[in-house]
């Protein structure tokens, strides 16, 4: 089973899903980037509420993802220290910020470089086993975006696709079935796991950065609440009792 997504910075949970139960994971990261998505930026929670994690990307017109720069204002240890203060108190702090720190301080150029490091020192915590690919990398055509999908598909060797249900307005489930590739439904947000967060007097929050539920839970305690979801969810789809 294969996921398609562009690549994100420290992700949300139905991203970090799909290291644990696809067979390969592919960074559409040679498309357009466009300025206000998740490639650079993600969501934490402070005792202030939710706060933006911002990676500053240098400006040019039509660049694509893949060569998108890194702008020189970038500063990680600010960026670290915004994270400490959200975090420093929850249990696994320490563990989780072994795997992020690193790569922070890596001085990656490209915000690709960036996000893949930072999704394959993820990949590797939760113990996930499946394959990283960039799209970039991959003989694609230019336009046409189901041939493009069928043409990683293909390229990776993979017949299932995992499609987030955001991809429902554009993926012709019958046109990539036409391709001899079955598309399988992932509904992430409405299942979306609930766990014991950070300044408990706010309200339970949604869709935060894996370095939310990391700190909270653990790497292993994240995996299982994961993998849990998961079957819970293809019992559902099988129409097996949970």
């Amino acid at each position: 089973m294969i996921y398609i997504e562009q690549p994100a910075f420290l992700p949300w949970l139905g991203f970090c899903e799909s290291l644990l139960v696809c067979d390969t994971v592919v960074l559409y990261d040679d498309v357009q980037y466009e300025d206000g998505g998740w490639q650079n930026r993600n969501k934490i929670k402070t005792k202030a509420g939710v706060q933006w994690l911002t990676v500053p990307v240098a400006k040019q017109h039509g660049q694509r993802i893949d060569q998108a720069r890194i702008a020189p204002a970038f500063a990680p240890d600010t960026l670290l220290r915004t994270l400490a203060m959200a975090y420093s108190r929850t249990p696994f702090y320490a563990e989780t910020m072994a795997a992020i720190t690193p790569v922070l301080e890596a001085g990656h150029q490209l915000l690709a470089d960036l996000n893949a490091d930072l999704l394959t020192r993820i990949r590797d915590a939760l113990g996930a086993t499946s394959r990283l690919l960039r799209s970039s990398t991959m003989p694609l055509p230019a336009s046409g975006r189901i041939e493009r999908i069928v043409a990683v598909c293909e390229s990776a060797g993979e017949s299932t696709l995992w499609a987030g249900s955001g991809t429902r307005s554009y993926l012709d489930a019958a046109a990539v079935g036409a391709a001899g590739i079955r598309v399988l439904w992932n509904e992430y947000y409405p299942r979306h796991p609930v766990y014991p967060q950070t300044w408990p007097r706010q309200p339970f929050t949604p869709a935060l950065s894996v370095a939310d539920a990391a700190c909270n839970l653990g790497w292993a305690g994240l995996r299982t609440l994961l993998t849990d979801g998961f079957t819970a969810y293809q019992s559902e789809l099988n129409g097996v009792p949970v």
